[in-house]
């Protein structure tokens, strides 16, 4: 397995997540998740970093039903656990693997992979279907977020809006620029008190740019295709019905 998540990235970007992550997408990958996976018995999560669409697909299952939450990343996985432990016994399962080492009961009504693709060179996402495709069910789905931008890009500097927490704000500043086949994102941390910038933190690692065609491909390559009209903000493949 190929590592491209920068450990000490994940040790600066862990303590922002949640605060910086924003409002409306969550909104549509939330709403998105609810419309493909109602009532589902077994759901592999790929990445769940610290939880935050974990909690949600834990609402999505059935009454039997059963979550593993795969993630690599140690300083993650802490606030993934916290998150976890602070429900009422929850069906889930936290793996410290990565993509294509977890290893989970089948068969699995859905593999959600979110945020996370851009951590997996070529030949690790193909592994990666590889691994996945045979433990779903028949009408199984494969999940991840819209991957944007779907080629290279220079991306100039902008600022996110972030939540606030007591007296602090925090927000983002993000940019990017093209790196061969891929990019390299900058993001600048930022906490700031009244008018005043109290600290800052930067963090730059790359970033593989995978378009929707080429994961068409891939997942056709393993048996899977396409669902139309996905909801905003998703992008699903299902494997046939036997």
């Amino acid at each position: 397995m190929t590592d491209h998540s920068g450990e000490d990235g994940y040790a600066v970007n862990a303590q922002y997540y949640d605060l910086i992550f924003p409002a409306e997408q969550r909104g549509r990958i939330t709403a998105g998740l609810r419309a493909l996976l109602s009532g589902s018995d077994r759901i592999a999560e790929v990445g769940s970093g610290t939880g935050l669409f974990t909690s949600v697909l834990l609402e999505l299952l059935s009454t039997e039903g059963e979550l593993f939450a795969i993630e690599p990343s140690a300083v993650m996985r802490a606030a993934l656990v916290t998150r976890l432990a602070s429900l009422d016994d929850p069906p889930v399962t936290v793996l410290p693997h990565d993509a294509v080492t977890a290893d989970v009961p089948e068969p699995l009504d859905a593999v959600v992979m979110l945020h996370m693709l851009t951590h997996l060179v070529d030949v690790d996402r193909q592994a990666a279907w590889h691994h996945w495709v045979p433990r779903l069910r028949p009408g199984g789905l494969v999940i991840t977020d819209e991957q944007i931008p779907q080629e290279p890009t220079d991306i100039p500097p902008s600022v996110v809006p972030g939540r606030s927490l007591g007296r602090r704000r925090y927000d983002t500043v993000t940019q990017a620029r093209i790196d061969g086949d891929g990019m390299v994102w900058t993001i600048t941390y930022r906490v700031h008190e009244a008018n005043a910038l109290v600290t800052q933190d930067t963090v730059s690692f790359p970033s593989v740019v995978v378009s929707q065609a080429t994961l068409d491909a891939e997942l056709r390559a393993v048996g899977c295709e396409p669902v139309p009209d996905a909801p905003d903000g998703i992008w699903a493949w299902r494997k046939p019905s036997a």
